[in-house]
This record gives structure tokens, sequence and C-alpha cells, in this order.
């Protein structure tokens, strides 16, 4: 089944497979992809460079059992690939083999958009995510489907994709499912946040009540996009009742993909307003305790934003 795309115009809440393995800086010799060059993938020529939306030009009378995947811009840094317990942030195009037809392009290529993203996981390995397994920021490459993936993926981008089906996927970023970086002391009055070396967060509550309203700190900032109020946001969650009772772990469930503002709030996300204006890769602590409410605490790692 293809599944790990999360689209750019996505705007409800998304959930995603955790995962577990090595981390993104595992080193690029280190990394085994499991698909590999084929005739078809390696004959497909790309007009265009990284970054440009591509156009191919698939020779005729090759056929494949199995899915290809061929590396053709590849980036001179690879101090971090995409392993496992990664989320690669990719612009991809896809073609039907037999009739040339373009049955999806990501908004991203050639503008400044934010990209899509793929999770690669060896547990539910899919061909986009095995399509980027080991690739850094700035590789190329071009994936050739084999019958049934294609037939699926065409279905579902609205082809036959009886011939088979094509793409170029621009790898953007790699990065871990967790925030990463010097850790702030928290305000007076938060409770104390602490990380495993996985970056897996716990929270220690004071023995006191829950201050009133609602109060944000960053306890890791992150370098990367910021967040705008119209960005979906994919994060990692802890949520915990000021009782200690965790009402959501994404860390168990899988990473959360939460919509913009305006969509959100309609969910009842209240604390979405709050990752506005941070950054990539921060972590987030928000402390709620507004009247009517629960009062609860929330760990937010943000890693992506589209």
């Amino acid at each position: 089944m293809l599944r790990r795309v999360i689209p750019a115009t996505a705007v409800s809440a998304l959930l995603i497979a955790g995962i577990t393995g090595c981390s993104a800086q595992q080193a690029a010799a280190d990394c085994a992809p499991i698909m590999q060059p084929g005739a078809l993938s390696n004959s497909i020529e790309v007009a265009g460079g990284f970054g440009a939306a591509p156009a191919v030009t698939v020779p005729e009378d090759i056929t494949i059992k199995t899915s290809q995947r061929t590396v053709v811009d590849e980036a001179s840094d690879r101090t971090a690939v995409a392993g496992e317990k990664t989320l690669v942030g990719v612009n991809m195009a896809f073609f039907d083999v037999a009739t040339g037809q373009q049955l999806y392009q990501s908004p991203a290529f050639g503008s400044t958009q934010s990209p899509e993203f793929l999770m690669v996981d060896e547990a539910q390995a899919n061909p986009l995510s095995e399509a980027v397994r080991c690739l850094a920021a700035g590789d190329r490459a071009v994936l050739a489907l084999g019958p049934n993936e294609s037939v699926q993926l065409a279905s579902q981008l609205g082809g036959a994709g009886t011939g088979g089906v094509v793409g170029v996927l621009d790898v953007t970023s790699v990065s871990e499912l967790s925030s990463h970086g010097a850790v702030k002391g928290l305000p007076n009055g938060f409770p104390a946040v602490v990380t495993n070396d996985d970056g897996r967060p716990g929270v220690v509550l004071p023995p006191r009540s829950a201050p009133a309203g609602t109060t944000t700190a960053v306890r890791i900032a992150g370098d990367g996009a910021e967040v705008s109020s119209t960005n979906n946001v994919i994060v990692q969650l802890l949520e915990v009742s000021w009782d200690g009772t965790q009402r959501t772990n994404t860390w168990d469930t899988g990473l959360m993909g939460l919509g913009n503002e305006e969509a959100i709030a309609q969910s009842g996300y209240t604390y979405r307003a709050a990752l506005t204006g941070q950054q990539v890769g921060s972590q987030v602590v928000v402390v709620e305790n507004e009247e009517g409410g629960t009062p609860r605490v929330l760990v937010i790692d943000i890693l992506g934003v589209n």
C-alpha cells in the first residue's frame, strides 16, 4: 500500500505511524538502500536540475517487475541521510509511462512553498519512502515503479498507470523525529521537562495548582523555518493533565499533523496558536488552565511545516 505522503494542501489533523531505528546523523556509508538502480530507472532522461520542475523522457520497450531507483544528482554533504527515524522533506513529480501524462507535481517545485514529507519506516515500508532511503538533502532520484505499485499510485492520482509510472524526487531536508539543540530554562510556574537520549520527553509536575490562563515557553530553540498561522505543522506531542494523567503521546502513537490556526481551532486544538512564530526544530512547552477546561501541560516538538 502506498502511504506516508503528507500533501501540501492538507488542512486536517494527520497521524503518521511511529518508527524506531537509527538517527538522521547515520553516515551514508552505513545506510543500505533497499531499492536499487535498474534498466528503466537508469535510462530515464530528466530535463532540469535539482529544484526545477522536471520533465522526463522514458525509453520504450523496457519492462520491470520490481520498483527501481537511480540517483541522478547527488549532494556533496552526506553527513545526514534518510535512515530510520527520519522525516524527509521532498518535492515529487509522477508521469504515466504509456501516455507521458504528468499525474502529479508538488506545488513547491520552482517556488518558495514548503515541501511535502515522507517518513522512512522499515516496519511499514512503501515504494515512496524507500525511494528516499539513504538520500541526503540536495539529492535528486528517479523512481520507476513496479506494475502493482504503478497501478495503485496512478489510480490515487487520477491516471491509469497500466503502462507504468515513473517519478522524480528532490530531497529538500532530512530531520530526526525530535527537537535537538541547547536546552533553555523554563520560567517559574512551569513544570520540569526532561528528555532521554532519543529526545522523548517526560514531565515532572510541581506540588501546586496550575497557573491561570495559558503560558508558553521555548525549551529548545530550533533554527528552521518560521511557523506561520497558515502552515500545517508536523509535531511530536506529549499532553499531560495537571494531575499527572497522560492524555496524548505521539511518541507511542505516531507523529501528529496539525492544520493551520483557522482550521485546527475548529477541532479544539487551542494550542496551535502557540506554535505560530516559532521555528522548526524547537520544543515548545505550553501550560494551559483556562476557565472550564482541564489544566494541562503540552510538550510540542516542531518537526516540519507545509
